[in-house]
């Protein structure tokens, strides 16, 4: 009996690069022995709510979108039972895509879909914001509501460049928070221009030109809080260490951890994986280890 997959697109993510190769996909999984159904997403979450009613009917479900699908489809995943938890594939058709970046997934949507094809499940770690799944960041403070305040229109017409635009609206007033930072690793107070706790080597189109570089799968996410530049030496020196990956800079703080907790008296609003995360004056953003597979590229 053939393997069942579910390819499920976003018809308004990116520039709708996947319309014109949609057949030359399917053909790839057709020739790998699947059984193909395609479903086009209606709404915002309908890649959660479908794969939560209908994941038992398909040996893989395919994602075709950005970060944004992606991470509504992990969300549906979470929330079912470990056994219950069906393979997904990831075909990155999104202005920016972060995950895919970091997974090494091409982006040549057919390119993509032979990968998946050929690939091996591997355990990945998603990420807890309060009791919101989120596969590979949650953040506050500068340049973090660029993605969600950025027109689709703008980003569809010039892709991570847009957020580069939007970004740099946002340099000359920024905002500070104080809060209070902790988890069994540190435990920081101080005002701080961002934060954010992810699991990717890419944030914003750019890649993490550090030694560091995140397992998917170890039950640790990366913590970076950015302190308020006291004078623009002082700013210049931040960013200086940040284009430099510098992490000993003083105007930085930087660990790895399974678990931290966000207090401040005042409420922060949070993006978690470019969407608007809400407001909050005390969350918590914890680990959820190897929560489920996702078909990769084996390395050569």
């Amino acid at each position: 009996m053939k393997k069942k997959l579910l390819l499920m697109f976003n018809p308004t993510s990116g520039k709708s690069q996947i319309k014109p190769e949609l057949w030359q996909i399917i053909d790839v999984f057709v020739k790998a022995g699947y059984d193909v159904t395609v479903y086009p997403t209606q709404k915002r979450l309908d890649a959660k709510e479908t794969i939560q009613k209908r994941s038992s009917e398909f040996d893989v479900i395919v994602v075709c979108g950005g970060d944004g699908t992606l991470s509504e489809s992990v969300q549906g995943i979470v929330t079912l039972d470990k056994n219950d938890r069906t393979i997904l594939g990831y075909i990155p058709a999104g202005s920016t895509n972060d995950f895919g970046r970091s997974l090494s997934i091409p982006f040549e949507p057919v390119k993509a879909a032979q990968c998946i094809a050929d690939g091996t499940p591997m355990n990945c770690d998603c990420g807890l914001f309060g009791e919101k799944p989120f596969i590979y960041i949650s953040a506050f403070g500068v340049f973090t509501d660029v993605s969600y305040e950025t027109p689709q229109k703008f980003k569809n017409r010039f892709g991570h460049a847009a957020y580069v635009i939007e970004g740099m609206k946002r340099l000359k007033d920024y905002t500070y928070y104080h809060v209070k930072v902790e988890s069994d690793e540190v435990v920081v107070e101080d005002d701080f221009i961002l934060g954010f706790v992810s699991n990717t080597t890419s944030i914003g189109g750019m890649k993490n030109r550090s030694e560091y570089e995140p397992l998917f799968n170890d039950g640790l996410f990366e913590c970076l809080l950015i302190r308020k530049p006291s004078n623009p030496l002082d700013f210049q020196n931040i960013l200086t260490a940040l284009i430099t990956q510098d992490f000993d800079c003083p105007g930085l703080v930087k660990f790895t951890t399974r678990k931290v907790r966000f207090k401040s008296s005042e409420p922060i609003k949070w993006t978690t994986d470019g969407e608007d995360g809400g407001e909050h004056k005390d969350i918590t953003v914890e680990v959820m280890p190897q929560a489920y597979r996702i078909l990769v590229k084996d390395p050569d």
